[in-house]
């Protein structure tokens, strides 16, 4: 989501509930409320094994893993870190569990996020051991969530033997240089934190009015013998997920791919990073797979050498060889799976060699990280987002619209949209669907909907067409809507598409130079034409225009008693007068806002919202 770069990104991750009234009509980025891993209960956690050194995690699944980790409040991102160490990383920032702020005052500093490691027994620790205790981590400020400022702090606690937390490192934000760099860190375990309820955790000090102030950890790595002038790994990782092979959008129809497979055969790009202080020869391999299945369609690189060898510490770019035209079976569509994975020699953690014989730490397996995969649907819609959620947007005026341009080469007809509303308050709220030939022209359809319930933050909404509309070319799907507070529209920081956004908040569209990424709102195409039905009499519409109203409100159509509701519900007055085909409503002096009518149009009841200004 946006144009604007990093200072842009700050400036538009306003929290949703404490938005003045007032503030410039706009597009913005949001927060989500995250549906994230509960942490086990106390019951579950007294059941658990009593960690062990070594400890290392580099939070490359995407996923929390709880049998190390108590959390509060945090979430893990593959799309938020800026030059990752490994695949993932923690966010910590001003919002709990719920996506919700910690705090309703807008200012407000406190502790926000918290992740704290479950209990070691170190009490057996030599003297030795403990004298080379050391923990470290990377972390980045802000990356491409919200800069934390001077007077923010990423904090790391130790637990004693009153079983207190106590600080023992801190840094503050406001350094710009890190916002793009992970920087690693090693803090030194006091002898008084070694005994047999040993725990870590990290906590960041900040705004706690939303998801500001964020810092982002990653690589945590804990253990004895270590040296803090030994910075290196024995592991080689990949750090990006696999771009789209059909070029700017990460799902297609079927039927668009089986009719123009060249233009939707390209490559698939990713990253490596060698956390080793030596060179290290390296292969990848790229497979297109069938992601329900398994079976390997294309093998696009097998066991591909990297040319040069990569270099110690070396970060670097890398794509694989373009597609084949896929003879797989498209006649309903199949999810596709690109998956890379490198051949790097990485292997368990050593903890001794002694002749020919190799003893591992079999807890730290660097292997983990050096396989990553993505799907990529071949279905009935169009895409640009990842499926992934870290933010959201959405404007904030009174029958504003907002918009996303597609392309399709053939001929087809949209027959629904899938749209992601991540405020789960706002669920029930009317908005009104639109679709679009061209943004300087009425919408082709438009048909008031509400929001509706699900159960999790991924669950995307399918809003059915009542009726089949042709495009090709360029078209656009959006929505209106009927408040002055911000929609919110999950937002996938993967991909950025926001060139393909638009939004009409002043009566005139403007593309979107603020937020980056890509929405979550997709259109469903189908090539089945219409069925030709014998026409039946022409069944009379109602229209109401214009609308937005400033003084008077043409309803054509209306039959019998016309009565108009306020926005709270209540039944208001207006002056009427009948034409030949309806009626004339007149809201001058009126309060400004939206207002519901209703009627009969061919004796079935219909109604109506419309926006007085």
């Amino acid at each position: 989501m946006r144009k604007l770069g990093n200072i842009g990104f700050w400036l538009c991750c306003t929290f949703l509930f404490f938005i003045p009234e007032n503030i410039k009509a706009q597009l913005q980025q949001l927060p989500v409320s995250h549906k994230k891993a509960s942490s086990p209960s106390v019951g579950q956690r007294l059941q658990q094994e009593t960690l062990t050194l070594p400890f290392w995690d580099d939070f490359s699944t995407g996923i929390l893993d709880t049998a190390k980790w108590e959390n509060s409040g945090t979430v893990v991102s593959r799309s938020v870190g800026i030059n990752p160490v490994t695949q993932g990383g923690v966010i910590l920032d001003g919002t709990d569990e719920r996506g919700a702020p910690y705090s309703t005052r807008m200012r407000e500093q406190g502790l926000g996020d918290q992740l704290s490691s479950w209990p070691f027994n170190l009490s057996g620790l030599t003297s030795e051991q403990i004298s080379s205790l050391y923990l470290s981590f990377s972390y980045q400020a802000g990356g491409k969530a919200e800069f934390p400022d001077g007077d923010d702090f990423l904090e790391v606690h130790l637990m004693d033997t009153l079983g207190n937390w106590q600080m023992v490192w801190e840094m503050p934000g406001g350094d710009l240089s890190k916002r793009e760099i992970f920087t690693q860190v090693f803090v030194q375990i006091p002898a008084e934190f070694v005994h047999d309820n040993f725990r870590f955790k990290f906590q960041n000090r900040g705004r706690l009015s939303g998801p500001f102030d964020s810092w982002i950890v990653d690589y945590v790595f804990l253990n004895t013998g270590r040296n803090p002038s030994n910075t290196h790994f024995p592991d080689r990782a990949l750090t990006k997920l696999p771009s789209s092979p059909l070029g700017r959008y990460t799902a297609i129809p079927y039927f668009e791919y089986q009719a123009h497979p060249e233009l939707y055969s390209g490559i698939v790009a990713s990253q490596f990073h060698n956390l080793d202080n030596r060179f290290r020869a390296m292969e990848y391999t790229v497979q297109l797979r069938n992601a329900e299945t398994g079976a390997i369609i294309q093998n696009i690189n097998s066991d591909t050498p990297f040319n040069p060898v990569p270099l110690s510490r070396e970060r670097r770019d890398f794509i694989s060889n373009p597609f084949d035209e896929l003879d797989a079976d498209l006649t309903e569509g199949i999810d596709l799976e690109a998956v890379i994975y490198l051949t790097t020699g990485d292997n368990y953690l050593i903890n001794s060699i002694s002749g020919q014989d190799t003893v591992f730490q079999r807890q730290v397996d660097f292997r983990v990280n050096d396989t990553i995969r993505q799907t990529i649907p071949l279905r009935d819609y169009f895409a640009y987002d990842n499926n992934s959620i870290d933010y959201a947007a959405g404007i904030n005026q009174r029958a504003g619209m907002l918009a996303v341009r597609y392309e399709i080469e053939e001929e087809a007809y949209v027959n629904g949209l899938s749209i992601n509303f991540t405020n789960f308050v706002q669920i029930g709220s009317p908005i009104e669907i639109l679709v679009w030939n061209s943004l300087d022209q009425d919408p082709i359809y438009a048909r008031e909907r509400t929001i509706p319930q699900k159960e999790s933050l991924r669950e995307i909404s399918f809003f059915p067409l009542d009726t089949l509309l042709r495009v090709q070319g360029e078209f656009y799907v959006g929505y209106r809507q009927f408040t002055n507070d911000f929609i919110h529209v999950g937002l996938d920081k993967t991909n950025d598409s926001g060139e393909e956004i638009f939004y009409n908040v002043t009566g005139a569209w403007a593309q979107n130079q603020i937020v980056e990424g890509s929405l979550l709102l997709r259109p469903h195409l189908t090539q089945d034409a219409p069925e030709e039905t014998v026409e039946a009499p022409l069944e009379v519409k109602l229209r109401a225009y214009p609308n937005p109203v400033t003084e008077r409100l043409v309803l054509e159509g209306a039959t019998g008693e016309v009565t108009v509701y306020d926005s709270f519900g209540r039944q208001i007055q207006v002056n009427m007068s009948e034409t030949e085909n309806g009626k004339v409503l007149d809201f001058i002096g009126k309060q400004k806002g939206v207002y519901l009518i209703r009627t009969n149009v061919n004796q079935k009841p219909t109604s109506i919202r419309i926006l007085v200004k």
